[in-house]
């Protein structure tokens, strides 16, 4: 048995002077829907403090409810047939905690949508499905074997009168044999809205069965809902921005039911006509990042925080099917490209009208400037002549120097960068722009200073009669950067190595260059003892008599020999040479040996050493 007392000094509170509308059904004609789903609907009670319907109305069975204080009214209609477990809690504060509330409740049904489920002739006690007037904080009731399609009236009440807050839960949602509630009668307008100023919003009245419709805005100057005149049916079209509301009304079923909506109307954006991007390339077709005009496209709204994204199309095909280019930052296109462009505002997902601009592919600038470029210097440090970096492509360029090339002191900076000194500043950058296509380009250069070099050592392995001559040159740098050099042997090919393999006897020098051209030097010259592999006695003067190279003195006897060994003539190895006769006849042509006996310069020992030379007629 409860206690009534309570009750009593609370209602006289309650009509002492509190008149708080509430927004819950606190009648049956008001009757809310109700949508269980698989989450908890929670809602703020009636109660002396907000509540201006202190008691249900007369008429109804209200079966095991003694009382009836501060009601809230909801109807639910099943979706899915099948059993389902609700409860009912109600706490000082939304999300379950604080004091616990006392809350009683009484479900009827099940109807069907056209009956008249709030008159007195179906809230009866044939009609009641369920029924607690208990001091819990916490109800729960089921409907069994409910059918798709059946609507249940649920009352619940709050014995307790204190402010607070019910919940009502569908417990059993994950059952088998769970029914389910059906969702779409809970909202009746749909949700809120943002349209764009080229649209039309029709709000329809769905999932009620109504025959009368009002319709309401809200009116800022008042602070409450302003009636539309001659609005009837259960849609209404909307024209701008404001909170609507509908509210249905059922005759036969003697219910009224309302659902707000709130629709917001924004501008169209307005996207900025761009300039047309250019490329300079040589090539027929280029990677253009479309991207790069999005500064432009958003032009008026830069620095204003709106947030936009941006689409890119190929043709105005593209842009009627709403196919936007995928990898706008690399677009390959050819010249005279024309590319449909649209901005969208993030916040109210309004599209600009399309802009068009087009894709240039200009011809690059025609010059190259090397990476590094060399400073010649002299063993001094003194720069040797004059360094131009660049040339004039004519009126239609302008350059920009760094650092500033202006030496005739106009003001204009000057096409060809010259220099007559030593440089202090070793990078050099430059911009050029075509002033017709608008095609700018920058180069940077570095100079580095380099000089000849300052002497060549050379270095002599092997003998003649033995491997060959094998003749080093090292080439001395000068001042400068690192530098590298090429060498020659006389008057040969030049060559990066610096050794010279197989070296005939005789007088030689090398000479070493600056591979960048800036100067070179020759060694002194240097003589390799030998002998010549071939003599032609035809008394020209060149090459007539044989002799071993014997500028040393180390060599002391010669001996020639023919292929079987006969000993034809012992020389002189420091005067004269064999003219090719034997015994007053000449020779045939042909290969002969020689040998001779030379002094080791290192160890002063008598060696022997035999080779071959060629006698050509």
């Amino acid at each position: 048995m409860k206690n009534f007392g309570f009750l009593f000094i609370a209602m006289a509170c309650f009509f002492s002077g509190i008149g708080i509308s509430f927004s819950q059904g606190d009648r049956c004609g008001s009757i809310q829907p109700f949508c269980a789903g698989t989450t908890e609907f929670v809602f703020q009670n009636s109660s002396r403090v907000n509540g201006n319907v202190a008691s249900a109305e007369s008429g109804p069975n209200y079966g095991c409810l003694e009382t009836q204080p501060f009601p809230a009214w909801f109807y639910l209609k099943i979706e899915e047939p099948g059993n389902l477990d609700f409860q009912i809690r109600q706490t000082v504060n939304p999300d379950g905690s604080g004091a616990l509330l006392d809350v009683d409740f009484i479900a009827w049904g099940p109807f069907q949508e056209d009956e008249a489920f709030c008159g007195n002739n179906s809230l009866t006690a044939q009609n009641t499905v369920s029924c607690s007037f208990s001091p819990s904080a916490i109800e729960t009731f089921t409907l069994n074997n409910a059918l798709r399609g059946e609507i249940y009236v649920v009352l619940i009440t709050n014995f307790s009168e204190a402010a607070g807050y019910i919940s009502l839960q569908q417990t059993n949602t994950s059952s088998p044999s769970a029914g389910e509630t059906d969702c779409s009668i809970v909202n009746i307008l749909g949700n809120d809205q943002k349209v764009c100023e080229n649209e039309t919003v029709e709000l329809i009245a769905q999932n009620v069965i109504a025959n009368l419709y009002e319709w309401y805005v809200f009116d800022d100057t008042s602070g409450a809902f302003k009636l539309i005149p001659n609005e009837s049916q259960d849609n209404y079209t909307v024209t701008e921005t404001g909170l609507y509301k509908v509210i249905t009304i059922n005759e036969i079923t003697g219910t009224e039911m309302e659902d707000e909506v709130l629709i917001e109307f924004f501008d169209l954006p307005v996207a900025t006509i761009p300039d047309d991007l250019q490329i300079c390339d040589s090539e027929n077709a280029a990677f253009f990042n479309l991207n790069s005009a999005r500064d432009e496209l958003l032009e008026i709204y830069l620095n204003t925080g709106a947030d936009f994204s941006l689409n890119f199309y190929a043709s105005q095909t593209d842009f009627e099917g709403d196919s936007p280019i995928t990898a706008p930052n690399a677009f390959e296109s050819g010249d005279g490209k024309k590319i449909i462009a649209t901005i969208t505002s993030l916040n109210s997902g309004c599209t600009s009208l399309p802009v068009e601009f087009g894709l240039q592919i200009e011809a690059p600038i025609p010059i190259n400037i090397e990476e590094i470029i060399a400073v010649c210097i002299d063993v001094n440090g003194n720069l040797v002549g004059s360094t131009t970096i660049g040339e004039d492509l004519g009126s239609n360029y302008s350059y920009e120097w760094t650092p500033f090339n202006d030496p005739d002191g106009d003001g204009i900076q000057n096409a060809v960068y010259r220099i007559d000194e030593v440089p202090s500043e070793r990078n050099i950058l430059v911009k050029i722009t075509d002033l017709v296509t608008g095609c700018m380009e920058e180069f940077s250069t570095e100079l580095k200073l380099f000089s000849p070099p300052l002497e060549i050592l050379v270095q002599i392995e092997g003998s003649d009669f033995e491997n060959g001559f094998i003749v080093s040159g090292n080439a001395i740098s000068g001042l400068g950067d690192e530098t590298s050099f090429e060498y020659q042997l006389d008057n040969g090919s030049w060559q990066t190595d610096p050794v010279f393999n197989n070296v005939a006897p005789g007088n030689h020098s090398i000479s070493a260059r600056e591979i960048n051209g800036c100067g070179n030097a020759t060694s002194q010259k240097f003589r390799l003892i030998g002998y010549p592999r071939f003599f032609t006695p035809n008394s020209d003067g060149f090459n007539d008599t044989w002799n071993v190279v014997n500028d040393s003195g180390t060599i002391s006897k010669v001996f020639i020999f023919d292929r079987f060994g006969k000993l034809l003539k012992q020389l002189n190895p420091s005067s004269g040479g064999w003219d090719g006769n034997f015994n007053g006849k000449a020779m045939a042509a042909d290969d002969y040996w020689f040998l001779i006996e030379y002094k080791d310069p290192d160890s002063g020992a008598i060696r022997e050493y035999s080779g071959n030379f060629s006698l050509i007629r």
